[in-house]
């Protein structure tokens, strides 16, 4: 079940809707090959690299990363919530959503703090007309009347919040929605004072928190709302709403550091650029953004404190380098920020800035040489060393070759000498968490380098997973595939619930299976899985490529298991002695010649 929307509706819904005519009624497609292909609509571009899968009904385009079912789609497309596509997919299909009896729909739960938080913001407008001094700040940091409006700027007062809305909130839910916080009495008290007031919003430009900044001495200078069930900073955009609605298509982002930079670029009329809520960039920041548009430019201050955020993010933005994606570096000048910029300097000049920006590749070198300086031979060997680190983080084979090409020619080593080098690294970093089959799942077979026939059970899960979901047609009930979902993990878990899916209905497509798991936080790892490509060929050799990552997955849990029991100073009993004797025999099998 996702939501209070029955699971076995979800299904047939996506059994009798077809994935070419949703787009198509939105998107002009043309057939190619097996497949259908158009401009993407989530990113500029003038070559097609966009491609609908009626076999698998999915989508998936080789610029942006953009990917899904016809749910996904409707959802970036339309900005719905996923009620909302299924309800909009639904009324095509001619049918009428079920809901489970148990309680109410998800967004009539939160529909309080909603309302609570745009009554909020329109009071905070109200007041910043009654305020000379806010008013005043905002124009003398080259804020017009009509950017405050378009970004619904307002001023929070040191009090009259609580009183405004108390007829029509209760106190836990001001407190619920971030607005306020409890005394140590038990009473409520107003959570931001005297602050210009930034509402944020989500992708459906509902307000979801504030940003608040004092125009006066006094500590913090920001105060962002608290996380909440409406509000996660760690996953919020400020500005993404209003880009989308300044631009539909747009061509890049520019991701800069607070809400005044946004604003300010916005009057100057550059309406491109978004802002990571004062936390340091995430994946989940980079995916969301690459989501929209395949060239991102991240702005840094050009002091030391630029150069630790940009380092942070180097580390974040590597692994999300695949395809046609790219990121750009700018460093500002010392004492500058892209608001103070552009109201000085003017719109032409921020623009050419911004044609002036570093390659991400170039950024790592610079940065690299920092703190390595390459003059002597231990210098080029600690930056070789320390590159080499973050080379192994990417995903991307080609990226990864070009920086180790780049490298090179900073060091003077070769290329197969770096390639040592790399394959020496231990477990990639910022993946040592997140990549195993006991914790996540791998999103493609290639990240670890094993491939199908490699000797990293990530990759040999990612493999056999992407053949299992891209080719549901296929006799996946065999014996190594029984003995292998009652492994511990993730992984085995997934691929006991995809034959269980399978088994239930074995006319299921590849949408059919991915549904199934949205509500699963390893749900985008299965997306990609799914659109991985395959150099299979021919159906019996993806079957025999599936079925050699589980024997050798079976066959590495065996001997796992066997060095475990037998380990000095093991004494085993009889049921140990009995599963030895079992796991022995197993191994035998797999390892005699076939």
């Amino acid at each position: 079940m996702a939501g209070l929307i029955p699971q076995a509706f979800i299904d047939e819904l996506l059994e009798r809707s077809d994935i070419v005519e949703v787009i198509q009624r939105r998107v002009s497609l043309k057939k190619a090959g097996r497949e259908f292909a158009a401009c993407c609509p989530f990113h500029g571009e003038k070559t097609p690299s966009f491609y609908v899968s009626p076999q698998k009904q999915f989508y998936h385009c080789f610029g942006c990363g953009a990917h899904g079912t016809a749910i996904s789609f409707l959802m970036e497309y339309e900005n719905l919530s996923f009620p909302e596509a299924i309800e909009q997919l639904a009324d095509q299909a001619g049918l009428e959503v079920p809901r489970e009896a148990d309680g109410d729909d998800r967004r009539e739960a939160h529909a309080p703090l909603y309302d609570a938080l745009n009554a909020a913001a329109e009071w905070y407008v109200q007041q910043l007309r009654q305020t000379p001094k806010a008013v005043e700040y905002l124009k003398n940091r080259g804020i017009d009347g009509a950017t405050a409006r378009d970004y619904q700027i307002g001023w929070a007062p040191p009090s009259g919040l609580i009183e405004t809305l108390k007829p029509r909130f209760t106190p836990q839910q001001l407190v619920d929605a971030g607005l306020a916080a409890r005394r140590d009495d038990g009473g409520i008290r107003e959570r931001f004072r005297a602050r210009i007031m930034f509402p944020i919003r989500d992708r459906r430009g509902r307000i979801t928190g504030f940003g608040g900044r004092l125009i006066e001495d006094g500590e913090p200078k920001y105060l962002n709302s608290p996380e909440s069930e409406v509000f996660h900073k760690g996953q919020t955009i400020y500005g993404l709403f209003e880009a989308r609605k300044a631009g539909t298509r747009l061509d890049d982002i520019v991701v800069v550091e607070g809400y005044m930079d946004v604003v300010g670029l916005a009057r100057a009329g550059f309406r491109r650029a978004v802002a990571c809520m004062g936390t340091a960039l995430t994946r989940a920041h980079l995916d969301s953004l690459f989501r929209q548009v395949s060239r991102i430019t991240l702005c840094f201050d050009g002091d030391a404190a630029g150069r630790r955020a940009a380092w942070r993010s180097l580390a974040e933005a590597l692994p999300a380098i695949q395809g046609l994606r790219e990121v750009r570096v700018l460093f500002l000048p010392e004492g500058d920020d892209p608001d103070s910029l552009v109201l000085r300097d003017g719109l032409a000049d921020w623009e050419e800035r911004l044609a002036e920006a570093l390659p991400l590749s170039e950024t790592l070198v610079r940065l690299q040489r920092d703190e390595h300086p390459t003059d002597t031979a231990e210098g080029r060997t600690r930056f070789a060393h320390a590159a080499m680190k973050l080379v192994a983080t990417t995903r991307d084979p080609l990226f990864r070759d070009q920086l180790v090409e780049r490298i090179g020619q900073e060091t003077g080593l070769s290329p197969e000498r770096l390639e040592q080098v790399l394959a020496e690294q231990p477990t990639p970093l910022g993946r040592a968490a997140d990549t195993g089959p006991d914790r996540d799942l791998p999103a493609t077979s290639q990240e670890n380098r094993g491939g199908a026939n490699g000797e990293t059970p990530p990759a040999l899960w990612g493999a056999l997973l992407a053949r299992v979901l891209q080719h549901p047609e296929l006799d996946w009930n065999q014996p190594e595939f029984r003995q292998l979902v009652e492994l511990p993990g993730v992984a085995a878990t997934t691929l006991r619930d995809l034959l269980a899916a399978l088994e239930e209905n074995p006319d299921r497509h590849t949408a059919g299976l991915l549904e199934r798991f949205r509500e699963q936080r390893h749900f985008q790892r299965l997306m990609a899985l799914a659109h991985q490509e395959l150099e299979d060929g021919e159906e019996a050799v993806t079957r025999q490529t599936a079925l050699d990552c589980a024997r050798q997955l079976l066959r590495q849990h065996y001997r796992s298991r066997i060095r475990e029991l037998t380990r000095p100073g093991s004494e085993l009993g009889t049921e140990q002695r009995a599963e030895l004797t079992r796991l022995t025999e197993q191994l035998q099998r797999f390892d005699a010649p076939r």
